[in-house]
């Protein structure tokens, strides 16, 4: 497991502008198997299983030892201010006497420079857990966690601020995402499952209605929808298909049976073309996609300038095999 974040990811910045809201919090939801969890991987956030199911704390504080921000939400930090001028600063020796000892000694003050220090006092910050179905054998947990502080994007330390809370989750949990303030804990869960719905091609307008219900969306959503519409209709799909998870927004074509290509409207970065079990693939995380597990079941293309050429040869390819 990659410890620390060296810098914000992109995709936090890319999730960030789908963001209305101002406010936002560090938060996730992480699928673990049972065997996992037995092995003690959640130990240090007092989550375990027994046979009543899974036990964990409603919060916790995380233990200074998981990591170099846990440590400095506990104990603070030490800054060094490299952008003010050096301080004088002095250290007490003992000298002799007349260059010998035997004569006696006596404190001499050793001026030398630094640059000033600031302490940053703890934070103590909360990680919130929550977990819908906590029964007892079941093959795995979907557990959700949030770091218990609201940032402010108009904050002046707000990139600081959000830079540390996911290093912090990232230490204890091993993954990490952002969410609205206002979703509740409860619903993180959602972002790992796509529902989708699959219907027959409609008129252009019936489409974009579909895929926005109760969402107004931006000029640059709205025109990204329309140029997936007309590309799509290109590859004489059996059906359109519209997925929902949470806030984020699918759609796609369904070419086959088991040949089925779609994307993140409000992302829009890259495109997925699922071949085998494409409703159980849609279904994980991207990062559960990308772990690298599933091998040839689904390619991923990124928006270059030739990624619609890229997409229609893939296609012929496995249109080929069926």
């Amino acid at each position: 497991m990659k410890k620390n974040i060296n810098k914000i990811p992109k995709s936090i910045y890319e999730k960030l502008e789908t963001i209305a809201s101002e406010e936002v919090v560090v938060g996730c939801a992480v699928k673990f198997k049972k065997e996992d969890i037995l092995s003690g991987r959640l130990s240090n956030l007092g989550i375990k299983l027994d046979k009543d199911g899974l036990q964990f704390p409603s919060s916790t504080i995380p233990s200074k030892d998981n990591g170099k921000y846990s440590n400095i939400n506990i104990s603070g930090q030490e800054i060094v201010r490299r952008d003010l001028p050096m301080e004088t600063h002095y250290n007490s020796v003992e000298s002799p006497d007349w260059g010998d000892s035997y004569n006696g000694t006596h404190m001499v003050e050793l001026p030398y420079k630094k640059y000033p220090r600031e302490f940053k006092s703890p934070r103590e910050l909360e990680i919130l857990i929550n977990c819908d179905n906590n029964k007892p054998d079941i093959p795995s947990y979907i557990i959700s966690f949030q770091v218990h502080e609201i940032l402010s994007k108009n904050d002046s330390k707000f990139e600081d601020k959000l830079f540390e809370d996911l290093n912090i989750l990232q230490e204890n949990v091993g993954s990490f995402g952002i969410e609205s303030a206002d979703m509740p804990l409860t619903e993180y869960s959602k972002s790992l499952h796509v529902s989708w719905e699959i219907l027959p091609p409609g008129t252009l307008e019936e489409t974009v209605q579909r895929i926005f219900h109760g969402k107004t969306p931006t000029t640059q959503e709205k025109d990204t929808a329309k140029e997936r519409y007309d590309f799509f209709k290109t590859l004489n799909p059996k059906s359109l298909v519209f997925g929902q998870s949470g806030f984020r927004r699918y759609f796609g074509a369904l070419l086959e049976d088991n040949l089925v290509i779609f994307e993140n409207i409000e992302y829009g970065n890259a495109i997925y073309v699922l071949f085998d079990n494409w409703e159980y693939l849609s279904k994980l995380s991207r990062v559960d996609l990308m772990s690298g597990r599933f091998g040839d079941s689904f390619e991923r293309i990124i928006h270059t300038n030739d990624w619609k050429n890229n997409v229609k040869a893939i296609i012929d390819q496995r249109k080929i095999k069926l």
